[in-house]
């Protein structure tokens, strides 16, 4: 609920929290983070990694 005021990020993905993220393009340009237990969803995506 406070996550816009102690900085938590969400998974682009699951919706979940993104603890160890990786950063991916996304086909409009803008930065998405990913967790890592959708890394291999995003990258079968064709998500360009950061």
């Amino acid at each position: 609920m406070l996550g816009w005021l102690f900085g938590r990020k969400k998974c682009y993905i699951c919706k979940g929290k993104a603890e160890r993220a990786q950063t991916y393009e996304n086909d409009n340009g803008e930065k998405i983070l990913v967790c890592y237990k959708c890394v291999t969803y995003a990258e079968r995506r064709a998500f360009k990694k950061l």
